[in-house]
């Protein structure tokens, strides 16, 4: 087989179930994953942890009902290969999948799934809270940015900092970025 064929394989990225309920659900053509649109990112599988709280057995697959605190979603087992046998409601389970819509409605089809120590829930949580402290700084950071003081004094502060690559700024350089700062009379002896 040529390495075309191949598709690599996409990370099961860590979120709430709130997040994937809430997201929009992106269908592509070919061989391209769908996906989840979540902050801007595109997400095709999904690493959530969660409690059992039902679990059934529909014709051909098997479903449970996981929950999170942020939400509860249905997920799927299709593949003969995958036994919920030794899942059980009440278990603490963090799951892998793709997550999926039909009329409207989101779920998660399974591709691994393991019973874990509930303890797992607080490291999860902490990770989760951790991430989203990351992009709320870095989200901070973007508008602080836009709310810079543009008075005289920092733009030539900004000007001054652009232009000096390690020996200083020339005066002329300065004025030429922006002829809209005049500086004291004492600058221009």
């Amino acid at each position: 087989m040529a390495d075309a064929q191949f598709q690599k394989r996409q990370t099961g990225c860590k979120i709430m179930i709130k997040d994937i309920l809430s997201s929009k659900y992106i269908k592509t053509e070919g061989t391209e994953p769908n996906y989840l649109e979540i902050n801007s990112k595109e997400v095709s599988r999904v690493n959530i942890l969660g409690a059992v709280l039902g679990k059934s057995k529909l014709g051909n697959y098997d479903s449970i009902t996981i929950e999170d605190g942020s939400g509860r979603i249905s997920a799927m087992v299709f593949d003969d290969k995958i036994s919920l046998e030794s899942i059980e409601v009440g278990d603490v389970v963090v799951l892998i999948g793709k997550p999926r819509e039909f009329s409207s409605e989101k779920y998660v089809v399974v591709e691994a799934i393991k019973k874990i120590d509930p303890a797992w829930i607080k490291v999860r949580n902490l990770e989760l809270k951790k991430n989203s402290s990351n992009i709320k700084a870095a989200e901070q950071m973007a508008s602080d940015e836009e709310n810079i003081d543009l008075s005289p004094k920092n733009k030539i502060i900004r000007i001054i900092k652009d232009l000096d690559k390690g020996d200083g700024a020339f005066i002329e350089s300065i004025l030429s970025k922006n002829t809209s700062v005049s500086l004291p009379s004492i600058f221009l002896l």
